[in-house]
């Protein structure tokens, strides 16, 4: 009998409890939230403007019942549209609001609160566009710059030894072509080269004898020399003289041979126009 009795007073308070409170202990009816000690204190604190009191009134609220979908509100209203100045916390509020909606789908600002989240997800996006750079990738962008304009100038360097060097084997170019007019000929098979300061031996000394070359001008023209011109082929030096081509190549075997010596201020010889 005292089981049953002892059990019979345990029912009897669990009851009692039960109707006590009036609704579930975690999710709560909106009358029972804002019945909470630190709610009401949050709520005269800020209707004294006291905004940092009252969000450490509804932070307690929260933290007594996790539960609490008014605080949640009341939190993200304050972080939406501070006073005093303050800078809105758009990622509170945008927290706390959704925290509301969770806790509470059919609430009565359940459309406002749409609206609001979708500002603050705005506004947040913004804030992270224009968010500072680090000072590490401030140092590495000024790294990059710096490197880049080291291999600029590397670069205007070596082109400028480019042409440096193309102006120097220009130039050898042009001395060796002039040497090779001022050449002479080399002695025909069975002759020997004349010798400086002497005549040519007689014939009937039975030795076969060649006589000096007093100029450059090859055999067979008739001692005129062209100075070819900027642009000026070796087909309008012939016209111009009134000479076949084929004629003008014959006399200027070494321009035929090497192309690359046709260039302005070469020396062309003019053969003797034949009958």
């Amino acid at each position: 009998m005292k089981l049953w009795s002892g059990l019979g007073r345990v029912l009897a308070m669990a009851s009692l409890v039960v109707l006590a409170t009036g609704c579930d202990p975690v999710s709560g009816s909106s009358v029972s939230h804002e019945d909470d000690p630190d709610f009401a204190r949050g709520k005269n604190r800020l209707a004294r403007k006291d905004l940092a009191g009252a969000i450490l009134s509804f932070e307690k609220a929260i933290a007594n019942n996790p539960a609490n979908a008014a605080a949640h509100f009341e939190l993200a209203l304050i972080f939406y549209s501070p006073s005093s100045g303050e800078k809105t916390d758009y990622v509170a509020a945008c927290y706390h609001f959704n925290r509301h909606i969770a806790l509470q789908p059919d609430s009565k600002h359940a459309d406002n609160i749409d609206g609001f989240v979708k500002v603050c997800k705005k506004e947040i996006a913004k804030d992270i566009a224009m968010a500072p750079i680090p000072p590490s990738e401030i140092n590495a962008i000024h790294s990059l710059r710096t490197q880049l304009a080291k291999a600029n100038a590397e670069n205007s360097s070596l082109k400028g030894q480019v042409e440096m060097m193309r102006g120097r084997l220009n130039q050898v170019g042009s001395e060796t072509a002039n040497i090779a007019v001022a050449t002479p000929e080399p002695p025909l098979p069975g002759t020997l080269p004349p010798v400086p300061g002497a005549g040519a031996r007689s014939p009937s000394a039975g030795i076969p004898t060649r006589p000096s070359y007093p100029s450059a001008t090859p055999a067979g023209n008739s001692g005129r020399t062209h100075k070819l011109q900027q642009g000026e082929s070796l087909y309008a030096v012939a016209r111009r003289y009134g000479i076949p081509f084929a004629q003008l190549k014959a006399a200027n075997p070494r321009l035929m041979r090497n192309s690359r010596d046709l260039k302005p201020g070469v020396t062309v010889y003019i053969p003797a126009k034949r009958n």
